[in-house]
């Protein structure tokens, strides 16, 4: 069986005439290191801004009981960022590391913001179809998960109307991510070097960009790396980052936020429906989440085998790209 490989988006990125980058690829990774450390600063800049009211009033009730410290800040500032009441502001804060990815490529790289997988074409559609597309492959993780006997459900969950600020916020922080490793450095690199190569290169930085959450192992690594690679090909098949954005946020939403499960280690506060883990972690993944579990390395080995090898012609959009910015 032969691989699908004509990607439209690769045309795109190569004859784009303005687009600046270098051609030595230890470069071009030194180059995206610094970008993802400003983008960092960016959102941690975003982030810091968002819960100085509540650490300055935990200051001021401190400062009269006794002495306060730098590091008793530094500790409660990181207490703060990962509470689950404060999900939203870590969420919306990385819109600013968007844009700081956004505004290097256009103004540094010179790039049109199509050579990022950014088409006006059915841009709508393309970010429904991933919505839907990114709840199934989560439900599916979930469904397989509950039958090998590694999850147990609890019921609903009250409502709270954060719910849908959550949404939004997911909605933004599934496209920085996306803009980081598909947008811009599987791009970036696609522009003088071998395709799979570029998948390779940025599925690697995705899955070790999440090393520091809690309870991350090589298991997690494996299925971040599966899931990355997953999602640069629904990016190359359908030649739009769009849905890729909205399988992201959809991912992410779902699973903390529509099923009550940790999202990469990280509990991201109110959800429709509550789930607990059970048995094993090589089941359900233990404190990471179920990213970390069997089923998500069955579900996206699947995925990654029907974009590879599947005629999807609702999916391989035929384009015009002349008219593209």
């Amino acid at each position: 069986m032969k691989a699908y490989t004509n990607y439209q988006l690769l045309p795109v990125i190569r004859e784009e005439e303005t687009f600046r980058t270098p051609k030595n690829i230890i470069l071009e990774c030194l180059i995206f290191g610094v970008v993802f450390l400003v983008m960092e600063m960016a959102e941690g800049l975003g982030m810091s801004i968002g819960i100085m009211p509540r650490l300055m009033e935990w200051a001021r009730e401190q400062s009269l009981t006794g002495e306060l410290t730098q590091e008793d800040m530094i500790e409660k500032m990181n207490t703060l960022l990962l509470d689950p009441e404060n999900t939203h502001i870590m969420l919306l804060s990385t819109g600013l590391g968007t844009i700081v990815v956004l505004l290097f490529c256009r103004l540094i790289e010179g790039r049109k913001f199509s050579t990022m997988g950014f088409f006006k074409e059915k841009a709508g559609w393309q970010y429904l179809a991933g919505l839907g597309v990114g709840f199934w492959m989560f439900s599916s993780v979930v469904g397989l998960t509950w039958l090998f006997g590694g999850l147990q459900f609890q019921g609903r969950a009250d409502f709270s109307p954060m719910i849908f600020i959550i949404l939004l916020g997911f909605g933004i922080q599934g496209m920085s991510e996306e803009v980081m490793c598909r947008g811009y450095l599987m791009t970036t690199i696609m522009r003088h070097h071998n395709i799979w190569l570029a998948v390779g290169i940025n599925s690697l930085f995705f899955g070790l960009m999440h090393g520091a959450n809690a309870g991350f192992s090589l298991f997690a690594l494996l299925n971040l790396i599966l899931y990355a690679v997953m999602i640069s090909l629904y990016t190359l098949r359908t030649n739009s980052l769009w849905g890729s954005c909205a399988i992201h946020s959809i991912w992410n939403f779902a699973q903390g936020n529509f099923y009550g499960l940790p999202v990469s280690g990280i509990d991201s506060g109110a959800s429709v429906f509550r789930m607990s883990l059970k048995g094993s972690a090589f089941i359900n993944g233990g404190d990471f989440g179920l990213e970390a579990g069997i089923s998500t390395t069955i579900v996206m080995t699947i995925c990654i085998l029907i974009l590879l090898f599947v005629p999807l012609p609702f999916l391989d959009q035929k384009r015009d790209v002349s008219y593209e910015t």
